[in-house]
């Protein structure tokens, strides 16, 4: 019989070391959210984001991360004001479109041919097809390696538990809906 050592050191030798993407294929699937900010124009730009968390129950607060020169970071420092939305799967191939430019050169709804729909008390769009939208206040923004967090409070929860939202899976490498366990 293998001593518990035993075990333990024999799974750490069939472990190996892996880069941060490697890793987000063994994390898999991640909850995709698409980042509503409001462009210097007035109109929407939309960001797929991965790195998304629930941070408090009270106050709600969730946190996402950017680029240290995105665009929607930027936007969302600038007008304190974001809507961070879980689309549904009619968006997969927008979504994945979104991903691939810059919301400061790209009207990437109007590229995407995305409906979008207002959200009452706010001037931000989002896409009508969204399973869950929350509607933040920027609280605070944290530098964080090559990224930045950005911690917001949610004003508002809407949802549609009816619509299926996005997933990320083998490392952001495909978009779709999460398999019902």
């Amino acid at each position: 019989m293998q001593s518990t050592t035993e075990i333990s050191q024999k799974g750490l030798n069939d472990m190996k070391e892996l880069n941060i993407m490697e890793a987000t294929v063994l994390t898999s699937p991640n909850p995709l959210t698409l980042i509503c900010s409001k462009k210097e124009d007035g109109s929407t730009n939309l960001a797929p984001i991965c790195f998304v968390s629930y941070l408090s129950f009270n106050p709600p607060m969730v946190g996402f991360a950017t680029g240290k020169q995105s665009h929607t970071g930027k936007r969302v420092r600038e007008t304190g004001k974001v809507i961070v939305t879980v689309p549904c799967e009619s968006l997969a191939g927008a979504v994945m479109a979104c991903g691939a430019s810059t919301g400061a050169e790209t009207d990437k709804v109007a590229a995407n041919n995305i409906e979008m729909m207002a959200v009452d008390g706010s001037d931000i769009q989002i896409p009508a097809d969204t399973r869950l939208a929350m509607v933040a206040i920027l609280q605070q923004s944290v530098e964080v390696g090559d990224h930045i967090l950005h911690i917001c409070q949610v004003d508002k929860f809407l949802g549609d538990e009816d619509k299926k939202g996005l997933y990320a899976w083998n490392g952001f490498g495909k978009v779709a809906p999460a398999a019902e366990g």
